[in-house]
C-alpha cells in the first residue's frame, strides 16, 4: 500500500511536519515523549514509544531521500517528515510518513526478532530499528512502495 493511501489516524490527532535533518531528531523525540507523557504513560513505555519513533524518523533520513543512480534527486525543501499521533481509548497511534524513495516488500519484513538479527548477513541487515519497534510496539505496520514513500504505524496500548 502506498504511502499516500494509507488511511488517515481518528482525530482528534496532532501533526508535525518538518525537514527530515539529523538535527530534528532530537525535538522529535521531546515532542513524542511529552504527548505519550501527557496521555498518562508510564516513564518506560513513554522510554520505548520515544525508541521506536527516533528509529523510524532515522530511517526516513538514512533510507527516504538518499541519492540512487537512475532515480530522482529530492531538493532539500522536498525532503519531509511528517509525524501523526493520536489517542484513543487506551491506544497511541504515531505514525512516521515519508514521501520519499520508498522501499520493497523485503526491506520492512526483516528483523522482527533477535535471532534473526543474530543469523543475518549484517552488511544487508545492519540495523536493529525493526527488531526494536516489534519488541516495544504492540503494533507495527510499514505501508511502502518504490518512488511513492513509506509510512510507519506504531500502536502501543496504555498499561
Amino acid at each position: 500500500m502506498a504511502a499516500e493511501s494509507t488511511p488517515c489516524i481518528p482525530n482528534p490527532r496532532i501533526e508535525l511536519k518538518c525537514c527530515v535533518d539529523s538535527s530534528m531528531l532530537g525535538p522529535l523525540r521531546q515532542f513524542v515523549s511529552a504527548v505519550a507523557r501527557t496521555v498518562g504513560f508510564s516513564d518506560q513505555q513513554v522510554d520505548e514509544i520515544e525508541i521506536c519513533v527516533d528509529e523510524a524518523c532515522a530511517n526516513a533520513l538514512e533510507h527516504a531521500y538518499a541519492a540512487e543512480p537512475y532515480q530522482r534527486e529530492f531538493p532539500s525543501n522536498d525532503r519531509n517528515i511528517c509525524i501523526e499521533m493520536a489517542f484513543v481509548g487506551n491506544e497511541l497511534t504515531v505514525r512516521v510518513i515519508d514521501h520519499g524513495r520508498g522501499a520493497d516488500h523485503e526491506f520492512h519484513q526483516k528483523l522482527k526478532d533477535l535471532e534473526q538479527y543474530l543469523e543475518s548477513d549484517k552488511e544487508r541487515f545492519r540495523g536493529l530499528g525493526f527488531y526494536l519497534m516489534h519488541k516495544f510496539m504492540d503494533q507495527v505496520a510499514v505501508h511502502s512502495l518504490p518512488g511513492k514513500g513509506t509510512t510507519v504505524e506504531l500502536k502501543k496500548i496504555r498499561k
